[in-house]
């Protein structure tokens, strides 16, 4: 009794304190205890991706992430903890059910809906003001996959320096802009379960789409992700594009908008599209401003050059977006004959390879590459063999068996989470970086039919490199608008560039940073706090750069060369001088060389070009001389951020309005101003901004804008030729070719397939060549034996008496006469003597008097049959011809006793 009392009272308050998942997923209560939700708790333990309680969740078909106020980790139709891929079909069916649920938190009667719909987002729409709900928020567009909503977004400062307006100044904020914003529109089907290592297909439509939160980003390493970085949301499914358009109604305006799309960078591991806020660009400067997300790392770029993996899916999505881009942007009021790609570091190559790729190249128009050039050795991997060598340590690194490329793929598309696959980071055992773009020369494909809605010439997007392209000249190709075909390129870049393959009307606008690659010591945690080297370092990594792009004709003079050209000689132990070069070596070699190769080349094909260097700092930042003109730089000022509320920011990027300086006003607006002018007119500065202009590049004459601020900026030439002209130049012509190094690999499906095939049809000619020449020798030698006479055909005449035929041994007497052979009727040999003419004589063997013998004719001596020899009598006459007539003698009869004759006398 008293045990049952006991159970009663546990389960009693079991009860009384647990609570469903339909109160857990209306944002009644939080998971770490049960008492009301609490907003101020929440956001100081926000889960980021990879955390075991981190969760995503589809809506209305959608995929969002976590919302910051209204966090609830109970969500029924999330996915799996550890990203495991889940069905995007068949979602839970609670998504329906708790629509319409009233129940709701009274406090927060919208937690139920994603994004704005729940209510006011900083991180969207700025911060609130008193009147902020007051305002128009919903817009509705209709594209040729169904209608989409966004929201509007008002803006509280003038970036335009003529305005003299400062939101500090004057103690009521007005709007002084608004934009039309379009969050996470998906342009694909999501990638997971088969879609994974395959190419992007085109999404079914929908009747109405909610865009008003950012698309979640696609995986990469957790380091990259959380809310201070600006990453908060990431899941496999994320294919998504955001639109931020000036105005969105009919007749707003008499001229549409030039495009802008922005590809972000991140060396094509890292990075999202929801980094670049791009409503002040949009809403000052009359452009429409697209970003977009594409697959990252293995789950973008591996592949295993075969029928399983022949890899560029993220470039491929890149092709499908802007093909979304073309077919949709004029419901947006956006001019889709004057699209311009834009982006750092991997968006500035991927920018050029849609330049080439065939399938693209007439869609863009302009290129803005910041700090990238589709002529860097990263930015496409032209050998194969290296491309599946970094595959197979990418399986040995998550365990996966690597004896075939089947296995593997298998392996990592049923066995491994995407964060797994995501999270894992390694160094190539060649090349700079291990994942990117790889040139499909040589390829298998999978044939039709092989994956639903593709055929066998659909997964092909570079099969040239780009200079070929641009070299060939062949101009102003068909758009491939209709039907798919998603090949992208089987020549180098080079090629196609020299060859003029890509658009006649393009116009390309190009920048470097002073310190590029300043990136790579201050993420080096190793190095700080002061993040100097050392001389014995900055060796070693020159040596480690060598063996890793293998210069194998002469590595200790290559060596020799990179340590001579990037030795400050003035002081060479210096360590403030050796960290400086190796931030030029890196630059140089990373950025400026392949930046200055695709210039000069694009300048012998008539292409408008225009230059500049960054040597201005964000002055807020307040970063050291070091690094204060790094990599990327130019995204603070593009986005506006000294006149947008921080709260459009990530946390670590946040700084209050006052604290950005004038000359942080002044270059955001020039680099907005030029950048849009750019895009509309094709001269970033038709006229001075705040006293600055461009000058075109012309060969021999490379004029470049020296920024440093607005007050001091010149026009220069040829920026640092000595080193570039080293690494685009001196070096390939001191090694060949640059051959890359891999370890022993005795995989089959790894091998290359052409030299085996080569080695193994030279062995067998070879081996069929000596066989012939062995049986033609053999038919040789059995002709000659036969044409030499036998041994007993040389012997003197005078020995060959002794002869044996296959019956009897014959010794001739000495004396005339001899044996007559004759056969009886019972076939039994008869042996007659024949008489002798001289008085009988003992026998003697005939060895012992071969001067007497003779032979018989050979007629005879060849025959193998028991014949008579009555025709001819064996005698020592000299003149066989004529015998002597036997003589009358005693029959004699021979009998075979056990196989041997016995003659009776």
């Amino acid at each position: 009794m008293l045990k049952t009392t006991v159970f009663c009272v546990l389960v009693c308050v079991n009860v009384a304190t647990s609570q469903s998942n339909k109160d857990l997923y209306n944002g009644q209560f939080n998971e770490y205890n049960n008492r009301p939700y609490d907003k101020s708790r929440e956001s100081s333990r926000l889960p980021s991706p990879g955390d075991t309680d981190y969760r995503t969740y589809v809506y209305n078909n959608r995929r969002y992430g976590t919302d910051p106020g209204r966090y609830n980790p109970y969500n029924p139709s999330i996915n799996q903890p550890g990203g495991f891929p889940y069905n995007p079909i068949n979602t839970n069916p609670l998504d329906e059910q708790f629509k319409y649920n009233t129940n709701r938190d009274p406090n927060n009667p919208d937690a139920l809906f994603p994004g704005i719909l729940g209510g006011w987002r900083e991180d969207l729409q700025g911060r609130e003001r008193r009147d902020s709900k007051q305002l128009k928020r919903d817009i509705f567009v209709n594209t040729n996959y169904g209608q989409v909503q966004g929201f509007k977004v008002y803006l509280y400062d003038n970036p335009e320096p003529s305005s003299g307006y400062r939101p500090w100044l004057t103690p009521v904020e007005r709007i002084q802009g608004e934009v039309s914003v379009f969050l996470g529109i998906p342009y694909a089907q999501p990638p997971v379960l088969e879609g994974r290592f395959k190419p992007p297909r085109q999404h079914p439509g929908w009747q109405l789409l909610q865009a008003v939160d950012w698309g979640p980003a696609c995986p990469q390493p957790v380091r990259f992700t959380g809310a201070t970085k600006g990453i908060r949301d990431m899941d496999e499914d994320c294919l998504y594009l955001n639109i931020f358009s000036p105005s969105t109604e009919a007749g707003a305006t008499a001229q549409k908008y030039a495009v802008m799309v922005y590809i972000h960078g991140g060396q094509f591991t890292s990075g999202a599209s929801n980094l670049f806020p791009a409503h002040m660009m949009a809403a000052f400067y009359n452009v429409v401003v697209v970003s977009l997300n594409y697959r990252l790392g293995a789950l973008g770029f591996l592949s295993t050059a075969d029928e399983n993996s022949p890899g560029n899916y993220g470039i491929l999505d890149q092709a499908m977006a802007l093909r979304w881009v073309y077919d949709n942007i004029e419901w947006f009021n956006g001019d889709r004959e004057s699209i311009t790609l834009f982006g750092p570091g991997a968006g500035a190559a991927s920018a050029g390879l849609l330049a080439v790729a065939p399938q693209t190249r007439d869609i863009v128009t302009r290129i803005i590459a910041q700090s990238g050039s589709v002529l860097a050795d990263w930015a496409l991997i032209e050998d194969k063999y290296r491309v599946q060598n970094t595959s197979l340590v990418f399986g040995r690194l998550l365990g996966c068996p690597i004896d075939s490329s089947w296995k593997l793929l298998n392996c990592l598309r049923q066995g491994r989470s995407f964060y797994e696959l995501g999270n894992a980071e390694f160094q190539p055992q060649v090349g700079f970086l291990p994942w990117g773009p790889v040139l499909e020369s040589n390829f298998t494909f999978p044939g039709d039919g092989w994956y639903a809605g593709w055929r066998s010439r659909d997964w092909r997007l570079l099969d040239q490199p780009p200079v070929q392209l641009l070299q060939r000249g062949q101009f102003n190709r068909a758009l491939h608008m209709c039907g798919v075909d998603w090949r992208l390129l089987d020549q180098p870049p080079v090629q196609l560039l020299q060859r003029g393959q890509f658009n006649r009307a393009l116009q390309y606008m190009t920048g470097v940073c002073a310190q590029d690659a300043a990136y790579y010591l201050y993420n080096n945690d190793s190095l700080a706090p002061t993040y100097e080297i050392s001389e014995q370092w900055f060796d070693q990594k020159v040596a480690e750069l060598v063996h890793r792009y293998n210069y194998t004709l002469n590595p200790r003079g290559v060596f020799e060369a990179i340590r001579y050209m990037y030795t400050y000689h003035p002081e060479p132990h210096n360590a403030s001088a050796v960290r400086d070069q190796y931030v030029h070596l890196l630059s140089d070699f990373l950025y400026r060389a392949p930046t200055d190769k695709l210039v000069k080349l694009l300048l012998e094909q008539n292409v408008p070009v225009y230059m500049y260097v960054l040597n201005t700092t964000v002055e807020a930042f307040r970063w050291q001389p070091w690094r204060q003109y790094s990599h990327d730089t130019e995204k603070y000022f593009l986005t506006g951020a000294p006149f947008m509320d921080q709260e459009f920011f990530p946390r670590k990027q946040r700084i209050e309005r006052q604290a950005w300086t004038g000359n942080d006003r002044n270059m955001s607006h020039f680099f907005m101003k030029a950048y849009t002018d750019f895009a509309r007119f094709g001269n970033p500065t038709r006229s001075q901004i705040l006293g600055l202009h461009f000058e075109m590049a012309k060969a021999g004459q490379l004029r470049y804008l020296n920024l440093n601020t607005t007050y001091n900026s010149t026009i220069q030439l040829n920026y640092r030729q000595t080193e570039l002209a080293f690494w685009n130049i001196y070096l390939p012509t001191v090694i060949g070719r640059l051959l890359p190094t891999y370890p022993p690999i005795t995989e089959y499906w790894w091998e290359p397939k052409q030299p085996l095939q080569i080695a193994f049809w030279s062995v067998s000619s070879a081996c069929l060549v000596l066989i012939v020449l062995l049986v033609v020798c053999c038919m040789l030698w059995r002709n000659a034996k036969r044409a030499i006479p036998p041994k007993w055909k040389l012997v003197p005449e005078i020995e060959t008496d002794r002869y044996f035929n296959s019956d009897i041994f014959m010794v001739p007497e000495l004396d005339e006469g001899g044996i007559d052979n004759a056969r009886s009727r019972d076939n039994i040999y008869e042996y007659r003597d024949v008489p002798m003419k001289t008085p009988a004589t003992p026998l003697s063997r005939a060895t012992s008097h071969p001067a007497t013998l003779h032979s018989r004719p050979s007629s005879q001596a060849s025959t193998g049959s028991a014949i008579s020899l009555k025709e001819g009598v064996v005698s020592s006459s000299p003149n066989p011809r004529a015998p002597t007539p036997p003589a009358p003698r005693a029959r004699s009869r021979t009998h075979m006793v056990q196989g041997v004759p016995q003659t009776t006398v």
